[in-house]
């Protein structure tokens, strides 16, 4: 089942939220990266879709 959701990058920091999407690989092959987005403020958002061979993976920007 198809699912939307929003994510918020909801801390007053000034770190970066990062979040990819990935879609599942088929027969042992990796999983692939369809994109990637940066939360750079605060009460920035984006939004994904989520299903059976598609995920999202949020995540603090790596500063090195």
């Amino acid at each position: 089942m198809t699912k939307a959701v929003r994510i918020e990058n909801a801390d007053n920091s000034d770190h970066i939220v990062i979040v990819q999407t990935w879609a599942k690989g088929f027969d042992n092959e990796p999983d692939n990266m369809i994109k990637e987005e940066e939360l750079s403020y605060p009460t920035q958002m984006c939004e994904g879709m989520i299903w059976k061979e598609q995920y999202l993976v949020i995540k603090e920007k790596d500063d090195g």
